[in-house]
């Protein structure tokens, strides 16, 4: 239900190394083929070409499970429920191409298959631990420092989500070796007394990397708790291991929304204000300041009754500033109101969420939110999309939807939004079009009830596009 398709292909990033050209040329007429979960207890590839089915992976873990599809049962089982997330990695001398996926609904393990050779995968690792629940949130890829002056490649994510609120599991945050599949980083609630005493919620949201220095390594990592929660992990430090995991990363609370417990209950399921499920987004403002953008909605309980916000915050704080920003440090920019200094949020509509992660392009926050309207059997089909389009230094409105053109930058008064069908919508994808010498851009989603609207976006007066390069030593 929640696996979206992957398609892994000859290889393409533009690196010049010369081990990854020669992936690269070695690798250049292998076949494409579409990864799918499905709950039938299999990661599907089919062939891009001619759909044909070529190869299908149980996970370990579910193969004594896949006996219960033939119960009848109110609900079905989910097994590989998660997306696949694919990407070339280095291991040890060689240049791979991986997956890694894990199994939302369907369990607590991630998994790596090796798939250089797309027609005859390798199974690598599986991976758990006491501190995963359901693995809702999809690992991100990168690239880490090590002390000795070695690289890593690693999947960042969280601890996934517990229904039950007094529980552990999820409430954590995991840096994992992509080679070996074990565990080199991790933080959570262990008794300190720093920030890790607020990890309380379960972080079911994909993270977000930085390389803040264009050097190729992650140095930041943003991630939300369903507690309404934004975490900040500094990752720039070459990594020091002590007992086999770093020692010298850290981690902070950047941000707490206001909401009305600040702990989850002793029992039952936890229905949360402000709860943070989709990725946040980043950009540097022309400045070199960089900022964070996401908003909240309870992804589990889209038909509930609460009060949700968009947020757009300048992280200049160090790891070493103890103080969490929270709305106060904020300007309220739900009416006309002045540039913030520190950020800006506005409230969204009764019942609104925000359960996408969003996109910024030309100086302009694109987001989709979802409101219930009527709760039908399946549970999120009732209900309206919108796209908003908001200016990313203010938060005012971006786009004249009538006419598709940008805004002043001081107009406060226009509408941020405008309603894109039904259903849940998925994060906006800015397509670019050139015709000639004319540069034209639309903002593409698609909703749960199959509907693909395009809208346009203004475009830069001129984009520059290669032509040619070379490198010299």
């Amino acid at each position: 239900f929640h696996s979206s398709p992957v398609l892994v292909t000859p290889p393409l990033v533009a690196s010049a190394a010369p081990s990854y050209v020669a992936f690269k040329q070695a690798n250049v007429s292998r076949q494409t083929i579409l990864l799918a979960g499905a709950n039938d207890g299999m990661l599907h590839a089919f062939l891009e070409a001619d759909g044909t089915e070529r190869w299908a992976f149980i996970p370990p873990d579910l193969l004594g499970n896949l006996k219960d599809l033939t119960i009848r049962a109110a609900q079905h089982p989910f097994y590989v429920d998660a997306s696949v997330i694919a990407a070339d990695i280095k291991i040890g001398a060689a240049w791979k191409t991986i997956v890694v996926f894990g199994e939302r609904r369907g369990g607590n393990y991630y998994h790596a298959l090796d798939v250089t050779d797309t027609l005859n995968p390798i199974y690598l690792w599986g991976f758990t631990d006491a501190k995963i629940a359901e693995t809702w949130s999809e690992p991100t890829i990168g690239k880490v420092k090590m002390d000795d002056g070695t690289e890593k490649f690693v999947a960042f994510f969280g601890g996934g989500y517990y229904t039950a609120a007094n529980n552990s599991a999820g409430k954590a945050f995991f840096v994992l070796d992509l080679a070996t599949g074990q565990k080199l980083w991790e933080y959570y609630n262990n008794g300190s007394l720093d920030d890790r005493k607020y990890m309380n919620f379960s972080l079911a949201a994909n993270p977000t990397v930085v390389d803040t220095n264009q050097d190729g390594y992650i140095d930041r990592v943003y991630i939300g708790d369903v507690g309404g929660q934004l975490w900040k992990f500094d990752v720039s430090a070459p990594a020091t291991l002590s007992g086999g995991l770093v020692a010298n990363w850290t981690g902070k609370r950047l941000f707490e929304a206001d909401f009305s417990q600040k702990n989850p209950p002793d029992v039952g399921e936890y229905y949360p204000a402000q709860a943070i499920y989709a990725a946040p987004t980043v950009a540097f403002d022309d400045y070199g300041d960089l900022w964070v953008y996401f908003g909240t909605g309870d992804r589990n309980h889209p038909n509930n009754n609460s009060q949700n916000n968009f947020y757009g915050i300048k992280d200049n704080t160090t790891m070493a500033n103890d103080s969490v920003l929270t709305e106060k440090a904020l300007e309220d920019v739900t009416s006309a109101n002045k540039t913030a200094v520190q950020g800006w949020f506005f409230r969204l509509t009764p019942d609104e969420k925000v359960l996408s992660a969003g996109d910024v392009f030309n100086k302009i926050v694109f987001f989709s939110s979802f409101t219930p309207t009527n709760v039908v059997q399946c549970g999120s089909g009732g209900g309206d999309a919108k796209l908003y389009a908001v200016q990313a230094l203010t938060g005012y409105a971006a786009i004249d939807w009538s006419t598709g053109t940008a805004l002043a930058s001081s107009d406060s008064k226009k509408v941020r939004s405008k309603t894109i069908g039904s259903g849940i919508a998925s994060k906006p994808i800015v397509v670019i079009n050139y015709t000639g010498s004319k540069v034209t851009a639309s903002v593409v989603t698609a909703t749960t009830n199959e509907q693909l609207p395009s809208n346009p976006a203004p475009a830069p007066t001129s984009l520059k596009r290669l032509i040619y390069w070379r490198e010299v030593f």
